[in-house]
């Protein structure tokens, strides 16, 4: 295992699905990827959210100890894709993933 310089961090994830698949999407994330992701080295937490405006819109913030535990290419922060993850993940309308930084105090 790489060893990275602790720098808080989160992992910002935005899913748009429609309303019919909402169920199955929760069920997923509660079952297969929130105990998939909080194992890998360096996820300590993750919150989910609903827009308040009744769209289905869900956003995830997972904390992290470091941001290259969420970046894309590294070997550690692989999952199994599963059958169930393909078929929720086909039916996402739109989604978008960004690490964020936290800034030094000034």
């Amino acid at each position: 295992m790489t060893t990275y310089e602790p720098r808080k961090a989160v992992l910002v994830v935005h899913v748009e699905v429609d309303e019919a698949d909402v169920d199955e999407l929760n069920k997923w994330y509660e079952e297969e990827h929130r105990p998939a992701k909080l194992g890998l080295p360096g996820y300590s937490s993750l919150r989910r959210f609903r827009a308040d405006d009744g769209e289905p819109h869900f956003l995830a913030i997972y904390e992290l100890d470091y941001p290259e535990a969420a970046a894309i290419g590294n070997p550690e922060n692989v999952i199994p894709v599963t059958d169930w993850s393909n078929a929720v993940q086909a039916k996402w309308k739109n989604w978008n993933r960004r690490i964020w930084v936290e800034l030094p105090d000034s």
